[in-house]
């Protein structure tokens, strides 16, 4: 008897449950953007009361509910395409829904409380809300389906494609209440601006993020820095390897020309070495710089890993409000930053050679430093040796007086170090003297290494820029170093570099000079440290203006992603011409 009522009672539900389904698939499908419209004009209209929001959130619903039922529309109805492509709909399905119960909550903590300061994230989360919504709808159109069916990127554009979603998943993350311990200050550009900046591994920040962040907010910048430290077609193939899934072809290929590897056979292996040597590198740093922190830190476990990973990944994230000004006395401390600075600079193929020494001394004689080790060690050494040098004498009676001796050469060496992408300082930089910054900025632009965390235009370019100027002199046709020849590929590739780099950030310093108002010097030091991913700054960051931010943004994202784009372009054919011009002579210099 009792299963036939039950029986009963679920045929009477799915009955229902069809009769609804039924009904909310018969709304037409053009109805839809109206009432999303409708809502909108009731979300942001300022004349109208309190109680029109509610029902702004009552047509959001019903579209939610319109789209949660429409299979058809969250799987693009086209069964050509790949499961990954649709999980775009479906992910900017779940992006609604979250920024939905975020209105929610925000307009029953405003309603009947005078909770005015709460407006402007109510805002926010509604226009995430509308454009995914309208995302999702625009997604029907049969031209759009059709390009994401046919879409082939290229390594060098999936890479692109991975930092820009990295970063619009950390800006939304970091817009929520949940992240922040004061919501009414939650600005969607403010957010983009520090997922950027961490994601880039660049350091640059709107103010101290331990007094703007909870602890959970701090939690997403850490796995941004980590994620953008070692790239995110990195990750792509850990998790291929985790899953025991084949590399495909064409990363393995482009991953070979960034990693330096012998063969595509031994992708495999350095992938799976990066991540074991980043692991274990990391873990040693934590342990020492929680060793010296001073004990009255809060949360020393935590705050060492934070500094440990975003020494490495030379992202110059601090959780101290003056970044590492009250550890200019720590040597230890500085130390280990310093050390894990260096390790991240100088690239995994560098780490990778120097460890496959071997202890014994049977092998040890077969053993070699490669080319590029050495090119890389030298180049590194001389920047370090001279920046090291010229703060030295040029804050000697500005910014290190009043130091001993020692401090002194160590602030100089940190900062020299430091310099090369990764943004922690001891001193106030706003305090150095003209030639200091210039200094820095020369620095800054030369950057780490090839297959590092560090950006710049890498030590390697500014070597055989050095090899090419001192063959030009010596009137030799051949570009060589340590008696080894560059191919003129290598020799065009860096030219291209440098020139190229020099170009993007003389075009952003134009930009920022006409929007920005303020000291000539702070600007151009900004605009080098944010496209070189330094994180550097004079103290002028959370003055700039909304459009001022978003140039520092787009400037950080294009100083992260272009070299890596030259980069794995290395591995792609290179197109010859059926014909060739003849020379002609022309008068240089």
């Amino acid at each position: 008897m009792r299963r036939i009522v039950f029986k009963h009672i679920r045929d009477k539900i799915n009955q229902a449950s069809q009769a609804l389904t039924t009904q909310v698939r018969g709304v037409k499908y053009f109805s839809m953007p109206g009432i999303l419209l409708l809502s909108l004009l009731l979300d942001f209209s300022v004349w109208f009361p309190m109680i029109c929001r509610s029902i702004a959130l009552l047509f959001q619903a019903g579209v939610l509910v319109k789209l949660a039922f429409e299979e058809k529309l969250l799987h693009l109805r086209f069964r050509r395409l790949s499961w990954q492509k649709k999980l775009i709909p479906i992910a900017l399905f779940g992006v609604c829904l979250l920024f939905y119960f975020e209105k929610v909550v925000i307009l029953f903590s405003m309603w009947g409380e005078s909770f005015d300061f709460l407006i402007n994230p109510y805002r926010a989360y509604s226009m995430i809300f509308f454009m995914s919504s309208f995302a999702i709808y625009g997604l029907r159109l049969n031209i759009i389906a059709r390009f994401l069916g046919g879409l082939h990127l290229r390594p060098a554009q999936t890479m692109t494609m991975g930092f820009l979603l990295v970063i619009l998943v950390g800006t939304m993350l970091l817009s929520l209440p949940q992240m922040v311990i004061d919501p009414s200050k939650i600005v969607i550009i403010d957010a983009l601006f520090t997922a950027t900046s961490a994601t880039t591994v660049t350091g640059l920040t709107l103010g101290p993020i331990s007094e703007f962040y909870r602890p959970s907010g701090i939690w997403v910048i850490l796995f941004l820095i980590q994620t953008g430290g070692l790239g995110i077609m990195t990750f792509g193939v850990l998790f291929s390897l985790v899953s025991n899934k084949r590399i495909k072809l064409q990363d393995a290929v482009a991953l070979q020309g960034v990693l330096e590897t012998e063969s595509v056979g031994t992708v495999r292996k350095e992938i799976r070495l990066i991540f074991l040597l980043t692991l274990v590198i990391e873990t040693l740093g934590a342990l020492l710089i929680y060793f010296f922190l001073p004990k009255e830190t809060d949360q020393p476990i935590f705050t060492a890993i934070f500094h440990a990973v975003s020494a490495f990944c030379n992202a110059g994230f601090s959780l101290f409000s003056t970044n590492l000004e009250g550890f200019l006395g720590n040597i230890p401390m500085n130390g280990v930053i310093a050390v894990l600075v260096i390790l991240g600079g100088i690239g995994f193929p560098v780490i990778s050679n120097l460890l496959s020494y071997p202890m014994r001394r049977k092998g040890r004689a077969a053993w070699r430093l490669s080319f590029h080790s050495k090119m890389v060690l030298s180049i590194s050494g001389g920047l370090l040796a001279v920046g090291t040098l010229g703060i030295y004498i040029l804050e000697f009676q500005g910014t290190l007086a009043g130091l001993s001796w020692f401090d002194k050469w160590f602030a100089a060496f940190f900062h020299s170090v430091t310099a090369r992408t990764a943004g922690f300082n001891t001193l106030n930089v706003g305090d150095f003297s003209d030639a200091t910054l210039f200094l820095l900025i020369l620095l800054m632009w030369i950057g780490g290494s090839p297959a590092s965390t560090a950006g710049g235009i890498k030590t390697t370019t500014f070597g055989v820029m050095l090899a090419t100027l001192k063959a030009m002199l010596n009137q030799r046709e051949q570009v060589s170093l340590f008696r080894r020849s560059f191919s003129p590929l290598a020799v065009r590739k860096s030219l291209s570099i440098a020139f190229s780099s020099s170009a993007l950030l003389a075009m952003f310093l134009l930009l920022l000079l006409f929007t920005e108002e303020g000291d000539f010097k702070a600007i151009v030091f900004e605009s080098v440290s944010a496209f070189n991913t330094v994180g550097l700054s004079t103290g002028i960051t959370s003055e700039l203006s909304p459009i001022g931010k978003l140039i520092i943004i787009v400037t950080m994202f294009i100083g992260r992603i272009g070299s890596l784009t030259l980069a794995f372009s290395i591995a792609e054919r290179v197109m010859k011409g059926k014909y060739t011009y003849p020379e002609e002579r022309i008068i240089i210099g």
